[in-house]
């Protein structure tokens, strides 16, 4: 079977038609103190910055999602098991509140004016948010995704985004995960590039977007 850089591409990446979704870039991801600290979203900082650097030039719309947690949302199963993630502080409250330290976008990702950040209280980010909708105002078609983490909302986002018939494009160099349920960060990356290259989409890095949308640009 094909490997992901294998793949014939499904379609083209056409800027007037095109977002770039940021998932949960935030310090309580990206620094070594934050309670989910992800060492591979940090040492993506850059790429990810150069990207939403290069789309706010092209006018191409940012979204940036930031993952939190309230009382109100979940299940009693997704409180269970956050108490062992260690989720819960000490006293029975959340961590991930929104407004919290944890929960700001990282200032390499800085949002600039017309970039949207929203929070989000599930894995996906279509999940009870208002996504779908400003996207639906902008006419987007494609998806250029990235952030944290790969087999979580990364991998939501994304199977979702394809179920409501977005184009999508996974950013190999710009997607983060780490070593947990017996295997390494980079396993969890390469098998799910492989299966979002199947089925869901386009796997590409931060370069080769640039360059199919500066062709399409005329430049």
């Amino acid at each position: 079977m094909a490997r992901y850089w294998e793949w014939d591409a499904p379609f083209t990446i056409h800027p007037e038609e095109t977002a770039l979704l940021i998932i949960d870039m935030q310090t309580g991801f990206t620094q070594p103190d934050g309670p989910l600290y992800t060492p591979q979203s940090a040492e993506q900082l850059p790429t990810i910055a150069d990207l939403k650097k290069f789309c706010n030039e092209k006018g191409i719309p940012v979204f940036m999602s930031i993952f939190a947690q309230d009382v109100d949302f979940h299940n009693d199963h997704y409180w269970f098991r956050n108490k062992q993630r260690g989720l819960l502080t000490e006293d029975g409250d959340v961590k991930f509140k929104p407004g919290s330290p944890e929960c700001q976008i990282d200032p390499a990702l800085a949002p600039v004016e017309g970039d949207t950040v929203f929070p989000k209280y599930t894995y996906s980010c279509f999940s009870h948010t208002e996504l779908e909708t400003w996207l639906k105002k902008k006419r987007i078609r494609t998806l250029i995704i990235c952030g944290t983490v790969t087999n979580w909302c990364v991998d939501s986002t994304i199977r979702e985004a394809y179920h409501k018939d977005y184009n999508v494009v996974a950013v190999a160099d710009g997607i983060s995960s780490y070593d947990h349920c017996g295997r390494t960060a980079n396993d969890w990356n390469t098998a799910m590039f492989d299966l979002w290259a199947e089925m869901f989409g386009r796997v590409m890095t931060a370069e080769q977007v640039k360059t199919e949308i500066e062709a399409a640009s005329g430049k």
